[in-house]
């Protein structure tokens, strides 16, 4: 097995296991508190399914970047899980329910969701090079939908199976993305340098930035909320945008691009984490 077929395997592997552990510790109170306050909901959708999208196709539009990044930004923006969130966001202040809450239901948005953007990948890119959704939609639903709906049915049926379970659910998942972080990296440090240039650092870097800043905004006054809503935002998972951007070009290799995307990520999110400290230190939370 190529490192490259590797980290696919690793990111699918954890994206299942992300969404199990999500079905796992769905708690009623967590979704129905989510649906219980619309106004942020709403907003949440908007920042995580609309204005990613949106601010994808503008910097693709605006720059002339190579067509792997150009492919990996818009599959990026279309993958809306994000990795971990209820715990990235934790580490900035946020609630862990609102986390919980929003996980579920972009869970259940994942495929209407992509069958509702594909008209994106024909404007952006050319019919021609775009599969029917529902191709990649019946992928989302073995990897997103069952595993989801799997965990739900075991916390359902044996609560204390899905107790003991999620300790080791928690921690595979805190391990699995950085492990296929590392593998992804390895595989693409060789092409990652014939990518930059064509203004790839500052597309990639304005997506990042610009999506952590209407979470943060669309978040509301409660820094807590906003935290969470900015890493759902920016953070999307590596497994779902490989999976579109193959799907629809198969002979394109956007893992450099991608491995760059998780890079830029991390790096502001650390910088977006501190300074989330501070200001709620300083306002006394």
């Amino acid at each position: 097995m190529t490192w490259a077929a590797a980290a696919k395997l690793a990111f699918g592997v954890s994206l299942a296991v992300m969404v199990f552990g999500s079905g796992l510790g769905a708690r009623f109170d967590d979704v129905v508190g989510l649906l219980r306050r619309p106004a942020l909901l709403v907003r949440s959708l908007v920042a995580v399914l609309v204005v990613a999208p949106v601010l994808a196709v503008g910097l693709v539009k605006v720059f002339d970047l190579r067509v792997q990044v150009a492919v990996a930004l818009v599959a990026l923006a279309l993958s809306p899980l994000p990795p971990l969130l209820p715990h990235r966001g934790e580490k900035a202040g946020g609630r862990a329910d609102y986390g919980q809450g929003l996980v579920f239901v972009l869970a259940v948005l994942a495929v209407p969701a992509l069958a509702v953007a594909a008209p994106i990948l024909s404007a952006v890119f050319g019919r021609e090079y775009v599969v029917t959704p529902w191709v990649i939609a019946r992928a989302l639903i073995l990897a997103v939908l069952l595993p989801l709906l799997a965990g739900m049915a075991v916390a359902r049926m044996s609560p204390a199976t899905a107790l003991r379970l999620s300790g080791p659910i928690d921690r595979m998942q805190r391990w699995l993305l950085p492990i296929a972080m590392i593998v992804l990296l390895v595989s693409a440090v060789p092409n990652i340098r014939a990518l930059l240039g064509s203004h790839t650092m500052t597309a990639v870097g304005l997506f990042v930035v610009g999506t952590f800043a209407a979470g943060q905004l669309l978040g509301g006054p409660d820094g807590g909320d906003a935290a969470i809503l900015a890493f759902a935002a920016s953070c999307r998972h590596p497994a779902t945008a490989l999976a579109l951007a193959s799907a629809n070009f198969p002979d394109l290799d956007v893992q450099a691009a991608i491995a760059l995307y998780l890079v830029v990520t991390a790096l502001v999110g650390l910088i977006y984490t501190q300074w989330a400290r501070r200001r709620r230190s300083a306002a006394g939370g």
